[in-house]
């Protein structure tokens, strides 16, 4: 078997492509500008040799189908897109990227019979959490998105519901939480998590914006295996799912970055993010069965020794 990974060479798509080949299965990661620096470090050399890494525009269906084609590709999982911030400075870029791109591959599973595909929505949907005063978003709760980014995620999830109705194809979305792990350049988390983890990981001081808030963290590592199981469950009722991990203070994980790491030099400042961190995450488990393993002390632990591992220092 076969998987097509869009974004594969990312922060999750390169951890999807190692659970992939942790299976014995051929993952073919797709990649506008495929950088190997994370699958490189992430497999040994036999891994490797079951990972074709392809150079590809998801806004290009001719060559995304003649890409599965050749691969004989069985599934697709579509991590691929324009981020949030680049979504709000160039949004007709957005569009096309982000909608077309995923109509695309939602094009070419149809056109070639695909069994399956996963591809990743986004808690953008909901837009900010004064929408929601009853608490936790349901994992079917009514989108506000707020932003290009969350609006186009929003009409992607219309568009899935489309063809799986219209054509009785298998598609699923994720909606990851707040996303972390060693290796992250951009996203919504990115700046939070350089400032709070990164930088204090490698022995420089951090300024960490929106220290009042709470976040819902998801570790890569969970990200990545709830989209693997997505990916190899039967067909579910839902076709989007909410995929959450721990809520926690960004005060609480600057106090356990501080314990870990010696003479760790982080400053919060005041803030919101303005997302919400409570959701309903009942029907991943119950449809697909994830259930996060990794704890916010786990999985901060594991990134600062990656971060310092790559970096040649000593392990905390």
């Amino acid at each position: 078997m076969a998987y097509l990974v869009t974004g594969g060479t990312g922060l999750i798509g390169a951890r999807i492509v190692r659970d992939i080949v942790r299976e014995g299965k051929q993952a073919i990661a797709y990649d506008l500008y495929p950088d190997r620096t994370m699958v490189e470090q992430l497999l040994d050399s036999k891994e490797k040799e079951l990972v074709k890494i392809i150079t590809g525009d998801v806004t290009d269906l001719p060559h995304l189908i003649h890409t599965v084609q050749d691969n004989k590709v069985d599934k697709i999982i579509h991590i691929a897109g324009l981020l949030s911030d680049a979504s709000k400075a160039i949004p007709y870029k957005a569009m096309k990227i982000n909608c077309e791109g995923t109509v695309n591959i939602f094009e070419t599973a149809r056109i070639l019979g695909l069994s399956k595909v996963v591809w990743s929505s986004s808690i953008g949907v909901f837009g900010t959490e004064d929408r929601y005063p009853e608490g936790y978003i349901a994992n079917d709760a009514p989108h506000y998105p707020h932003g290009v980014y969350g609006a186009c995620k929003s009409f992607n999830e219309s568009m899935a519901i489309h063809y799986c109705e219209a054509y009785d194809m298998d598609i699923i979305g994720l909606r990851y939480c707040f996303v972390y792990g060693a290796g992250q350049k951009s996203g919504e988390s990115a700046s939070v998590v350089r400032e709070l983890v990164e930088k204090p990981a490698l022995g420089k001081p951090g300024k960490v914006p929106f220290s009042d808030d709470t976040v819902n963290w998801i570790y890569v590592d969970d990200a990545a295996r709830a989209t693997m199981m997505a990916a190899n469950s039967p067909k579910t009722k839902t076709k989007a799912f909410t995929v959450g991990g721990y809520r926690h203070s960004l005060r609480e994980v600057a106090a356990y970055i501080k314990s870990i790491v010696p003479g760790a030099d982080i400053t919060l400042q005041p803030g919101l993010i303005g997302i919400s961190s409570k959701y309903e995450t009942t029907p991943i488990k119950e449809q697909i069965g994830f259930v996060p393993q990794w704890t916010m002390e786990r999985g901060m632990k594991d990134m600062v020794n990656n971060i310092r591992k790559q970096a040649g220092l000593p392990l905390v």
